[in-house]
């Protein structure tokens, strides 16, 4: 089962009691943080792309003018950041 967060540690019981207006509230800003959240993530997942995506073409410029050596260094860095994020992913 996901773990859940929650804005502040209410019980239901103790949310059904509030009053409308504070209900209310406290909803809006549990969804502006996970609106937040989820914007953190997208735009990590963009830039780790276009990272990526920028070594993948220092490589193949490099090797396309015949720098091997600094070429497969341009690679290596890109293959072992994404090992690196992966394997920290799952800790």
């Amino acid at each position: 089962m996901a773990k859940q967060e929650s804005l502040i540690e209410l019980t239901p019981e103790i949310f059904q009691g509030l009053s409308d207006k504070k209900a209310a509230a406290l909803a809006q800003a549990a969804d502006a943080l996970h609106k937040r959240q989820a914007t953190y993530a997208l735009l990590g997942m963009a830039c780790g792309t276009l990272t990526l995506l920028a070594c993948i073409g220092a490589f193949v410029y490099l090797a396309i003018q015949n720098h091997p050596k600094e070429a497969y260094v341009a690679l290596g860095t890109a293959v072992l950041a994404m090992i690196g994020r992966i394997i920290k992913a799952r800790l």
